[in-house]
Order: structure tokens, then C-alpha cells, then sequence
């Protein structure tokens, strides 16, 4: 009986790890879809403020009356400026720059981490994984620089992809100490209150126009309801398995990106460019599976 739960838990968890993953990926499609059209910042309200309802609801189901109750307040504030500097840099990429690019730039996240842990909240790191790391970084110098010159650093888009993965480190080792003291569901429904509020005052400070998204109502619920649903099947499936066996299933999201890419934005790439996503992927599973040891 307990090794069959064992194995319920384990493809439970592999479930939801995949629903995250195509979840990411059809909401930076969707993005990229409406980015041309309407203001960044315009998407990013929507996409905070249709996360709230299933996260409420999650968390009042969870919680009760402790639905909104937060212990760390400076570590729910470093959480949600990184997340929304992430999502904000995230999203204005994704107007400049291919889908399956930005999909594989997401994916240099645990490179970041294993490099600022260690700085940021005195982490000890191995070797191994630092080394790992700096090789990890000449994956993403061959995806970029045949294309798109980054050394001139006259393309916001590249600009933005990599700050992108660089605050959304910076999150989530957040989220390791606010983990310590405070429930996810709370923190990811103030961080999306938090959110909503923000990009609703930018948007009115700049005087965006909101009758503008007329006909993107249903694609912009959709980017929220698909956002909400990521980020819990995250913490959930981080709950069931640990991370050296979620992060494989994680690279799943750059050839998704790219047959996406391919197929349905006509995007075209180098062979230096499959060359630096698998030295990423490679490094990035490594990091995460391997134990610090010192070489």
C-alpha cells in the first residue's frame, strides 16, 4: 500500500510539473501574440488581477481565516518586486525577441540562483555547481550572439531576457526563507493583490487607454486563470518531488518553446543556437541534481 502511494505521489507530481511547464509556455505565447497590440503594462494588470480569484479561493480553502495572514513582511516584499520586475521584463522581451529565444533564457534561472545564493543569503555552493554555472553562460553567449549582437547592447529585447531570468532568481531564493516561515498560497495571492495594484496605477498614471482590449478580453482571462494554475501546480509539485527530478521536466518548456516558435510565429534559428540550449539545459540539470562537491 505505502509504495503505491509512493508511486500516486510521484505521478501526481510529474502531472503537475508538466501542466506548470505547458502552462509557461502558453502564456508567453499568448504574450507574444498580444504584445505588439497592447501596452506591456497593460497585460501585466490583467494577468495579476485574473490570478487572484483561484488563488483566494485555494487559499481560503487552506487557510480560513488565515487566508491573508503573513509573518515575513520584508521577505513577501523582496518576493514581489523581483516577481514583478520578472514578469514586467518578462513580458516586454517577449515584444522584441523570438518566443522560443525567451523560453530558453527562462530556463537560465538555477545558473543565476547557484551564483547569488551564496551572496545573498550566505549559501554554501560547491565548486562543482559554480563551475557548472560559468559554463552554463556560454550556452546563452551562442544563442544570442549569432543573431543578435549583444555586445552592441542596442536590443532591449535581449536586455530585458536576460534581467528577466536574473530577477526571477533573485525570487525564489526569496521564496526559500519565506518558505521557512509562511504559506505559498498566501504569499503568491498578496503577491498578485500586490501586483494588480501596481500595473493598475501605472496604467492610469500613463493614461492608458482601456477600451483597447475589447477584443483581447478572452485571451487576457486567459493569461491570468493559465498564470494562477502555474503557479500552484509549481508549489505543489515542489511539495510531492524534489528538484533534482522536477528540473528535467522543466527543459521540457525549450523544445515546446521552439516547435512553438517554429510553427506558429514562423521563427527560424541558427545551429549555434541548439548548440547553447543544450549546454543550458545540460548545466542548468546538473546544478540541480548534483550534490555540492568540491573538485
Amino acid at each position: 500500500m505505502e509504495l503505491e502511494n509512493l508511486k500516486l505521489k510521484k505521478s501526481f507530481g510529474i502531472s503537475l510539473s508538466l501542466v506548470e511547464v505547458t502552462s509557461t509556455i502558453l502564456i508567453a505565447s499568448l504574450v507574444k501574440l498580444i504584445a505588439t497590440e497592447l501596452s506591456v503594462f497593460l497585460i501585466l494588470f490583467f494577468r495579476y488581477l485574473f490570478c487572484i480569484p483561484l488563488l483566494f479561493l485555494t487559499s481560503s480553502y487552506q487557510r480560513k481565516k488565515d487566508t491573508f495572514k503573513i509573518i515575513s513582511k520584508s521577505g513577501l516584499f523582496v518576493r514581489t518586486v523581483a516577481g514583478l520586475f520578472s514578469f514586467g521584463f518578462l513580458f516586454a522581451a517577449l515584444k522584441y525577441i523570438d518566443l522560443s529565444l525567451m523560453t530558453t533564457l527562462l530556463n537560465t534561472i538555477p545558473l543565476f540562483v547557484t551564483l547569488l545564493a551564496p551572496i545573498l543569503i550566505n549559501e554554501r555552493v560547491g565548486n562543482f555547481k559554480i563551475i557548472m554555472a560559468l559554463i552554463g553562460f556560454i550556452g546563452v553567449y551562442l544563442i544570442i550572439n549569432p543573431s543578435y549582437e549583444l555586445l552592441k547592447f542596442n536590443n532591449f529585447g535581449i536586455i530585458y531576457g536576460i534581467l528577466c531570468p536574473l530577477c526571477a532568481s533573485i525570487m525564489l531564493i526569496s521564496l526559500r526563507k519565506l518558505g521557512n516561515t509562511d504559506h505559498p498560497t498566501t504569499t503568491a495571492l498578496w503577491y498578485n493583490i500586490i501586483g494588480a495594484v501596481v500595473f493598475y496605477l501605472i496604467c492610469v498614471i500613463i493614461n492608458i487607454d482601456f477600451k483597447i482590449i475589447e477584443n483581447s478580453y478572452f485571451i487576457l482571462i486567459l493569461i491570468g486563470v493559465l498564470s494562477s494554475l502555474q503557479q500552484i501546480c509549481l508549489s505543489y509539485s515542489h511539495k510531492l518531488l524534489p528538484a533534482s527530478l522536477l528540473a528535467p521536466l522543466r527543459y521540457i518548456s525549450v523544445p515546446l518553446g521552439i516547435l512553438v516558435g517554429v510553427i506558429y510565429f514562423e521563427e527560424t534559428m541558427q545551429p549555434l543556437f541548439y548548440l547553447g540550449a543544450f549546454i543550458i539545459g545540460l548545466t542548468c540539470v546538473l546544478i540541480v541534481a548534483k550534490k555540492d562537491i568540491k573538485i
